[in-house]
């Protein structure tokens, strides 16, 4: 009781601030894609996504350091299926056609790396894993994937957006800078706090870690990624919101070579039945969000918005089969 009495109000400021921070980071992200020619799509790949993601980054870490890996690769799995949760959700509330429509060739490389790298993941945790020096092979593999893969995004949306010559180094500029790094500390200050009284809350209950990574955890840590969604959707911004949501399915993905430097053990060892049916879970709602902006792309949005559904029940079936499985 003790522990609910502290959790809960802690949970609720945290996650008010975590709100407030995703809406102005959605806005000055927005602004910083304009001034500086970047496009929507690269500033939510790399700027959006990696600031979204640090309550993932400092849960995982956490949980590393204090011997529960399970709630870390819960965390992570569990993520990747939330944020497409996420992603439909927002097709399903401001329309299929804005969002998966008229989507050109780099946001489908963005897509098809976060996939690949689920796949890749998937891989390296069937063959097993060993220590190499400080990190794993694994770490090592999914952590050269993911700069290869982004590395490839960069270069299709330098094919194909133009660059704007020179940074427009004016107060709005400034500003828009500054407001980015006030939110995003805020995301980064207040995720220790949201990912503790959720933990906090979910010991309580008697469900075990790795369900609580998948689920609970999972859905707190992502809630910076969700709040940045929506506000890009108010603001019609869907370059901004597919680069957040698979940016950062990429980059948790990339969390685990970095939790693999605080264990002696590598992290894909610690992957039970939970895990395994969470990642191949999202792996497969990874898939069908790229072939809903496939079909988008080519103007088959009835597909897209059969799709877009089949992606919420398929999550919801998901989390019970990860509940109730022994």
């Amino acid at each position: 009781m003790e522990t609910l009495t502290i959790s809960v109000p802690v949970f609720i400021i945290s996650s008010v601030v975590v709100v407030i921070a995703g809406v102005f980071l959605a806005k000055y992200g927005d602004e910083i894609a304009e001034q500086t020619g970047w496009g929507t799509l690269w500033v939510g790949t790399i700027l959006i996504s990696v600031a979204t993601s640090f309550p993932e980054i400092v849960t995982n870490i956490s949980a590393v350091i204090i011997g529960s890996p399970e709630i870390a690769l819960g965390t992570v799995f569990g993520a990747n299926a939330k944020n497409i949760l996420t992603l439909a959700g927002i097709g399903a509330i401001f329309g299929v056609s804005g969002l998966f429509s008229n989507q050109d060739k780099q946001t489908l490389v963005l897509a098809a790396v976060a996939v690949l790298l689920g796949l890749l993941t998937l891989f390296l945790t069937l063959i097993g894993d060993l220590r190499v020096a400080s990190s794993s092979f694994s770490g090592i593999v999914l952590a050269v994937a993911y700069v290869l893969g982004m590395k490839l995004v960069f270069s299709s949306i330098q094919k194909g957006e133009k660059q704007e010559d020179s940074l427009k180094e004016n107060a709005s500029g400034r500003s828009s800078w500054i407001g980015f790094l006030a939110a995003s500390v805020a995301i980064i200050c207040s995720a220790p706090f949201l990912a503790s009284s959720a933990e906090g809350i979910a010991g309580s209950s008697g469900l075990s870690a790795s369900f609580v990574g998948v689920l609970l955890v999972a859905f707190v840590t992502t809630l910076p990624e969700a709040t940045v969604a929506v506000a890009a959707a108010l603001r019609r911004s869907p370059g901004l919101i597919i680069g957040n949501i698979f940016g950062s399915c990429a980059f948790n993905l990339f969390i685990i070579p970095i939790s693999d430097l605080f264990d002696d053990k590598p992290l894909l060892l610690n992957v039970n039945s939970e895990h395994m049916l969470t990642l191949i879970g999202s792996v497969i709602l990874m898939s069908a969000g790229y072939f809903a902006l496939v079909f988008g792309a080519r103007g088959q949005l009835n597909i897209s918005r059969l799709i877009n559904p089949l992606m919420i029940f398929f999550y919801i079936g998901l989390m019970y089969a990860v509940y109730n499985i022994k």
